[in-house]
């Protein structure tokens, strides 16, 4: 099989890309394309990409946010599988060829693997010990987008998109791989499987996506997942199980920060 490695870049992590570029450089498993779309210093980047023997192609991602960059990346995909890398995370020298085989053995729509950071020793995430074959609805909302690899036979790349008003560098910070992988889920792909392997390294980052600006943004998230009414009892209920959370995140603020966040909510549209 070949895979595809989808990287959208601001363009402004040369170092970390050239992590990234060295451990693409020494996977076992050369079946492979790198595409990568910068969104800046294009120059530089394709400088960088000079250096490196393996196939790919650079393209210029117009506009700005991870989602419109990761868009223009599919456009060019050819592999059987693909995966959104992000420019800072590198792999395990083997991970091409773990993910290969696990797609040869299991035909999966996703298959969703580990990261960790091998300095701090923590991952982001706090994954399950035992494999899952089989993750729920309610578990897509966990995964991170480059833990998840995609079967483009039965999720084309092509034709599937990231919503492009979530995600860093929008005015809705965060969610853009829920949604991503959400609309799969709703369209059938339900064979999402989890895999306690690390194939990736990320250096490990504190995230705080309860802060004021990222609550806002919520609101229009759960409507977006669950639909206009479900969106909302479910976002409610968040916000209660957040409460204290929230306001030790926010100086104690925790009212008016609700509050416009399903005024944003209702103005969201579909």
């Amino acid at each position: 099989m070949k895979i595809s490695l989808l990287i959208g870049t601001y363009g402004t992590r040369i170092k970390e890309m050239e992590v990234l570029f060295d451990s693409i450089e020494r996977q076992t498993y050369k079946n492979f394309e790198v595409i990568v779309g910068s969104q800046t210093n294009h120059d530089e980047v394709e400088k960088l990409l000079s250096k490196y023997s393996f196939d790919h192609r650079h393209i210029v991602a117009e506009g700005t946010g991870c989602s419109k960059s990761r868009n223009a990346t599919m456009e060019y995909c050819t592999g059987d599988i693909y995966t959104f890398t992000d420019d800072d995370c590198w792999y395990t020298d083997t991970a091409l060829e773990e993910v290969n085989s696990h797609f040869e053995k299991y035909n999966p729509d996703v298959a969703i693997f580990q990261n960790f950071d091998p300095i701090t020793k923590k991952s982001t995430a706090n994954y399950p010990k035992h494999e899952i074959l089989g993750i729920s609805r309610m578990q897509t909302l966990k995964q991170i987008t480059f833990d998840m690899w995609f079967n483009s036979s039965s999720i084309d790349p092509h034709t599937n998109r990231f919503d492009e008003r979530f995600g860093i560098g929008t005015k809705y910070n965060s969610g853009e791989e829920n949604v991503f992988i959400m609309d799969a889920y709703n369209n059938g792909k339900r064979k999402m499987y989890y895999f306690p392997i690390v194939v990736a390294y990320h250096p490990y980052k504190k995230v705080n996506y309860i802060d004021e600006n990222s609550m806002i943004g919520k609101g229009p998230l759960f409507k977006r997942l669950f639909g206009g009414f479900f969106g909302f009892i479910l976002f409610i209920a968040f916000c209660i199980k957040k409460r204290s959370e929230i306001k030790s995140n926010n100086d104690g603020k925790y009212t008016s920060i609700v509050i416009k966040a399903i005024k944003e909510q209702f103005r969201f549209k579909l």
